[in-house]
């Protein structure tokens, strides 16, 4: 063979085998049926990228086992990355490095006798069009939904916009988290979430536009008014696989 010849070849191996290891991520000696989050990325444009963080009481088998804070979780345009996360794995995954929905991973299946994987997402920090749920849609546990987080934030607050009146929708427009017009026919153009909201802002999201996510306290900073509380409670979710999805559009 002459030596362009083998310098193509190989230059088509390391390009394969640098294509396989892009899109698997997390740690190295995983288990075949051990827990797993796909992370796509539907943007034909814009790269997404995940903060990663774990329980400290991770065991060794888990990702960056009692490290806290992890490197980050980068997915590019049109992407799918397949994170392998190692038994007993607790831990988060929140879009916008950070600043988008936080998505709650417990692949602990402490269930006596049925495996079970906990999972939920928080709005509190931002909000962000990104989903978590079963990699092939199967319900929850007690039957309901399984898709948690929205696909289309704005699209979702507009649904509940023009159910309030005009008073209500310039309050919330006065708060700075919400950009649009009032009315009958009034549209929102951009909506935002963080710590700082107050409980008039956090009603909308979570009892109003009904989301589906926590919205203010989850399990993080643990604040709740007692509608919020209830509201908040019927996100803790689990299914009976060890293989979830998180789709950023």
């Amino acid at each position: 063979m002459h030596s362009f010849a083998i310098f193509a070849a190989v230059a088509t191996l390391f390009s394969f085998f640098s294509a396989v290891l892009a899109d698997t991520q997390g740690v190295a000696n995983y288990s075949p049926d051990g827990p797993l989050i796909n992370l796509i990325n539907t943007s034909p444009t814009q790269t997404h990228v995940y903060k990663v963080e774990g329980n400290a009481d991770n065991p060794p088998t888990a990702y960056g086992a009692g490290e806290g804070s992890l490197p980050a979780a980068t997915v590019l345009p049109g992407e799918t990355v397949k994170f392998h996360l190692g038994q007993g794995f607790i831990g988060a995954f929140t879009a916008k490095n950070g600043e988008g929905s936080r998505f709650e991973v417990n692949f602990r299946g402490d269930s006596p006798g049925e495996y079970k994987t906990w999972y939920n997402s928080d709005m509190q920090f931002g909000m962000s069009d990104t989903t978590l749920g079963p990699a092939h849609g199967d319900k929850q546990i007690n039957g309901k939904e399984s898709l948690a987080g929205e696909q289309d934030c704005l699209a979702k607050a507009n649904s509940a916009w023009t159910t309030l009146d005009v008073g209500t929708q310039q309050e919330l427009l006065d708060t700075g988290y919400f950009e649009g017009t009032t009315g009958e026919d009034g549209v929102l153009t951009s909506v935002h979430m963080d710590k700082q909201a107050d409980d008039k802002v956090v009603d909308f999201f979570q009892n109003r536009a009904e989301f589906n996510a926590y919205v203010h306290s989850g399990s993080v900073m643990g604040k709740q008014t007692s509608k919020t509380g209830a509201a908040a409670d019927r996100f803790s979710w689990s299914v009976k696989t060890k293989e979830l999805t998180i789709t950023g559009y």
